[in-house]
C-alpha cells in the first residue's frame, strides 16, 4: 500500500492548460471511479480538493461546491477501506505508532515491519475521522450536504462531522425516514414490467403508488424471504443495507425466482455494489437531473446526485420505451 500526499494547486491547470470548473469536477469523478490503489484514490481526492478550491475562488453555486465536497468525502471513505485492508495484510501497523507491531516475513529481505501512519504521511486522527464517516455511511454524508443546501448555503466539513457524530440534521435517505419514489417513475416501471409482483423493501404508505401484489416491510425483513416474479426495488440507501439488498436481488435473479426486476439507486458509480448491479443488468438509465423523493408527510427532498434505474430481464426495448424520457439509457 503506497500513500502519497498531494498538494492542492492554487490554479486549475491540467496538462499545462487552464481547466474549467466542470472539467475539474468531471476529472475528479473519473479518477475516483477508476482508482484501484490508495495512491490513485488520494490523487482523485486531491483533484476534488482542487475543484473545491477553485469553486470557492469563483464563488460557484452551492450545488457545485456540494458536488466537490461529496467527491472528497467519497475518496476519504475509500481510504478508510484501503487502510483497513492493508492492516489485515500486515502492510500497515494497527496503531499510529506501530508499538508492538508484529513483523512479517519477506522472502527477499527477511523480517519487515509494517509501516506506521507517520511513515505513510497521515495522522491517526485523520484515519479515525475517515473510519467514522465510513461507518456512519455515505447516506449520512449525503444528508449533511443536502441539509446545508436546504438552508441555502454551501455545505462544509463541519456539517459532515456533526452529522457523523450524531449532530442535528435532516435525516433524508438514511433509513430513519421513509422516502417514496414519485408516481411517474413507478408507472414507468409498471409499464415496462406489465405489473409489479413484489416490492421487497417498502412501507404500506408507499403501496398506494406501487400497488405490488406482495410486499415486505422492515418488520417482514425482505432479506430473509424469497423474491418471486417481477420485482421493483428501491432499497434502503444506508450501508450496509443497500449492499445486502442488491446482493439479494442478484442472487434471486440468478436462482430464477425473480424473472424481471427494476432497481432504483443513487448513481454511486464508485461503489462495488453499483458495479455488481451494472455488470449484471440488461440495461441502465441514468436520470437527467435528480429525482425529488416524497416523504411520509408529503415533504419533498432531492438528493445531492442523480439516480440510476437498472433493468434485469429480456424486455430491453420495453425498458427503453418506458424510461427514455427520464435520461440516458445504455
Amino acid at each position: 500500500m503506497t500513500i502519497i500526499s498531494l498538494p492542492v494547486p492554487a490554479t486549475p491547470i491540467v496538462n499545462g492548460a487552464a481547466c474549467s470548473l466542470p472539467a475539474l469536477i468531471d476529472r475528479a469523478r473519473t479518477r475516483l471511479a477508476e482508482a484501484r490503489s490508495s495512491a490513485e484514490v488520494l490523487e482523485a481526492r486531491a483533484a476534488a480538493m482542487a475543484a473545491m478550491h477553485y469553486a470557492k475562488l469563483q464563488k460557484a453555486a452551492n450545488e457545485t461546491q456540494a458536488d466537490c465536497l461529496l467527491l472528497i468525502k467519497r475518496a476519504e471513505i475509500r481510504m478508510a477501506d484501503e487502510i483497513d485492508a492493508a492492516q489485515q495484510r500486515g502492510e500497515v501497523a494497527t496503531d499510529a505508532t506501530g508499538g508492538g507491531r508484529p513483523s512479517k516475513t519477506c522472502p527477499e529481505f527477511g523480517q519487515v515491519s509494517p509501516a506506521t501512519y507517520d511513515e505513510l504521511g497521515i495522522s491517526s486522527q485523520r484515519v479515525a475521522e475517515w473510519r467514522e464517516m465510513r461507518d456512519a455511511g455515505e447516506a449520512v454524508v449525503d444528508e449533511a450536504i443536502q441539509a446545508a443546501l436546504d438552508e441555502g448555503r454551501a455545505p462544509t466539513n463541519a456539517d459532515i462531522q456533526r452529522a457523523v457524530k450524531g449532530g442535528h440534521f435532516r435525516s433524508h435517505f438514511t433509513g430513519e425516514n421513509e422516502w417514496y419514489t414519485p408516481a411517474p417513475y413507478v408507472e414507468a416501471a409498471r409499464a415496462c414490467l406489465g405489473s409489479i409482483d413484489l416490492d421487497p423493501a417498502t412501507a404500506p404508505a408507499a403501496q398506494e403508488t406501487i400497488r405490488a401484489a406482495r410486499f415486505f416491510t422492515r418488520d417482514d425483513d425482505g432479506l430473509k424471504q424469497e423474491w418471486r416474479g417481477r420485482v421493483w426495488l428501491n432499497p434502503p440507501y444506508a450501508q450496509p443495507d443497500i449492499t445486502r439488498f442488491i446482493v439479494k436481488l442478484l442472487a434471486e435473479i440468478a436462482a430464477g425466482r425473480a424473472t424481471e426486476a427494476i432497481l432504483l439507486t443513487h448513481n454511486y458509480t464508485d461503489t462495488a455494489w453499483f458495479h455488481a448491479a451494472a455488470g449484471q443488468c440488461a440495461a441502465l438509465c441514468f436520470t437527467r437531473g435528480r429525482i425529488r423523493f416524497v416523504g411520509a408527510s408529503g415533504e419533498i427532498a432531492a438528493p445531492t446526485q442523480g439516480q440510476a434505474f437498472f433493468y434485469f430481464g429480456p424486455g430491453i426495448e420495453r425498458f427503453r420505451a418506458s424510461f427514455a424520457s427520464f435520461g440516458f439509457i445504455r
